[in-house]
């Protein structure tokens, strides 16, 4: 297999003879097929750098490249940043904090600028509260930066919509937040999460975003209630069974997970209140309590004991 840019360099994935594996010789500077050992480059250019680094700390040192380009930044991370100074004569350091000052004014010359690093330095503030990956962060500064690239953004609130593209953000990514954790992380309510998410979908993403597995959200119960591993396997085993038919469309994931949870439990004798699984689910126990009726109405279980003999 081989691909040709624009620039009419031919670069091959595969050995062109026999469609081999091809692995490289940096020391040679070679690069040789696998399998038929077909030589297809004997003057290959060394792309690395020109020391060697024995431990992280050896490489860290040695480094002279900066930070990756993130989204969480306003300026990307491209720009210079000065860093904390030791303490040394008081006319240098008089002179040392002048210029920082007057670097971090020009880092955010305008309104526009400042207004942005705001929000997404509360983004990631938020996503670190609630322990989210980098991803989530990345792609939440995404989403609000799309909406002020459709003049959508401006004049909202920092807290909802920083709340709203978090959600939007875990909602694309398959992470199982909920609306209440990520207002609480926030500190504000959850009607207003849920407006600026919807104003959102409404004016910049129109594109239907669904909720996350029932498999995530009985794993996330599973975790927070420290329930014991046979019944999340058993909760699995249920959900896997029932989610092929149109039962569960239409219901809240984290009512179902509940309801798979709590029929578990019960099946393998294990004494677990309805409330407790609720306050863990964060819905309500009339909601646990009506999915476990429909379940046991539409579905039959049937639970096999093996005994040793």
């Amino acid at each position: 297999m081989l691909e040709k840019p624009e620039n009419n360099i031919i670069l091959y994935n595969n050995c062109p003879t026999c469609n081999g594996r091809l692995i490289g010789d940096y020391d040679k500077g070679e690069l040789v097929c696998s399998t038929c050992g077909f030589v297809l480059e004997d003057n290959a250019v060394d792309s690395g750098p020109e020391w060697k680094a024995l431990n992280l700390e050896d490489k860290e040192k040695k480094v002279r490249v900066g930070s990756p380009r993130t989204q969480t930044l306003h300026d990307y991370g491209l720009s210079t940043e000065i860093g904390p100074r030791p303490s040394t004569g008081k006319y240098e350091n008089s002179n040392y904090n002048r210029i920082k000052k007057w670097q971090t004014r020009l880092r955010t010359s305008n309104p526009g600028e400042r207004g942005l690093s705001n929000v997404l330095t509360k983004i990631t503030e938020v996503c670190n509260n609630l322990d989210l990956p980098r991803n989530i962060t990345e792609t939440s500064a995404h989403i609000y930066r799309n909406t002020l690239k459709q003049k959508f953004g401006k004049n909202k609130s920092i807290l909802g919509m920083t709340s709203a593209s978090i959600y939007l953000a875990c909602r694309k990514c398959g992470v199982s937040r909920t609306i209440t954790e990520i207002a609480r992380a926030a500190g504000i309510e959850k009607k207003q999460v849920s407006k600026y998410f919807r104003l959102i979908l409404r004016e910049t993403d129109e594109s239907y975003i669904p909720h996350p597995s029932i498999n995530k959200y009985i794993s996330k119960i599973s975790n927070k209630g420290k329930f014991k591993p046979y019944v999340e396997r058993l909760a699995l085993k249920l959900s896997s069974e029932i989610s092929e038919s149109k039962f569960s469309s239409g219901k809240t994931p984290a009512g179902l997970a509940a309801a798979y949870l709590y029929i578990a439990a019960v099946l393998s004798s294990q004494t677990i209140p309805q409330k407790d699984i609720s306050d863990y689910a964060e819905v309500t126990e009339v909601t646990v309590r009506n999915r476990c009726k429909e379940i046991i109405q539409n579905f039959t279980i049937i639970h096999s004991l093996l005994s040793k003999v």
